[in-house]
């Protein structure tokens, strides 16, 4: 029997060799070879993909909540430029309200009589301020005993006589001022100056009799500020009257026939 030799072992396996080369030859240039991803690769590519995703949402949000604010500034803005010219409206017609009413003669009239009537209401509070603090000081001059003292009571008509006579010169005046009377304009005047020396003189001759300067000033303003409100109020009550008949002169004569016409033409009862 011969005896097998490794070379002639080898020789035989070649052939078998060749053909799995050769088969390997057939397959090796195929590009999925190269292009199969590793389980390692997916892995990877799947965690990058999922982060992407993250990205483009997070940026979809961002953008949602952009175009979000965007429009409630543009909102805003159109409800403040509303407003804003809404105000400007409302000014331009207060303006043209008050240029009428400037214009009006009736307007004007009813303006003057309402400043008026404001004016002599201040003056005439001042007056009774200063009255009644005169009362109290003046009942404090002449009674500072207390109730018990019969004077107590008393003082508070004294004090009361003069304020009233002061009250209705002040009515007075303005009364027949309005109707343009002005005469025995002098005797008023004496009734004033003595009525106030008077008041003056009761409410500071215990300080004055004393030499004490400045009580007796600060227990005179009282008094003085009703001699200055009772000049005011007659200086003003003229200056309106003058200035209220200047206004309803410049009132046509037809417009008040209009303003009397004008409810018994708006009732159905009197058509």
């Amino acid at each position: 029997m011969r005896e097998e030799h490794p070379l002639d072992h080898e020789v035989t396996a070649l052939p078998v060799r060749v053909e799995r080369a050769r088969r390997r030859i057939a397959y090796q240039s195929d590009p999925a070879l190269t292009d199969a991803l590793s389980e390692d690769e997916l892995r990877a590519e799947r965690e990058l993909a999922e982060k992407i995703r993250t990205y483009e949402r997070d940026q979809r949000w961002k953008h949602i909540k952009a175009t979000s604010s965007h429009a409630d500034r543009l909102r805003d803005t159109t409800a403040e430029l509303e407003r804003a010219e809404m105000s400007d409206l409302m000014l331009a017609r207060k303006a043209i309200a008050a240029q009428r009413r400037e214009s009006n003669p009736r307007a004007r009239l009813a303006s003057l009589y309402q400043h008026r009537t404001w004016s002599l209401r201040a003056l005439a509070g001042v007056v009774i301020t200063g009255m009644l603090w005169s009362a109290v000081n003046v009942q404090h001059n002449i009674a500072p005993g207390g109730p018990s003292d019969p004077l107590y009571w008393a003082s508070f008509g004294l004090e009361a006589m003069i304020s009233v006579c002061l009250i209705i010169i002040m009515i007075g005046t303005t009364r027949v001022a309005e109707w343009g009377v002005m005469g025995n304009r002098n005797q008023v005047v004496v009734a004033e100056l003595f009525l106030l020396t008077l008041t003056i003189a009761l409410n500071t001759y215990p300080h004055l009799s004393a030499q004490h300067w400045y009580d007796a000033a600060v227990h005179a303003v009282a008094p003085v500020m009703i001699g200055v409100a009772l000049l005011i109020h007659n200086a003003a009550s003229a200056r309106y009257s003058t200035a209220i008949v200047r206004a309803s002169a410049e009132i046509p004569a037809d417009d008040g026939d209009d303003l009397l016409a004008a409810p018994s033409m708006g009732n159905p009862a009197n058509s």
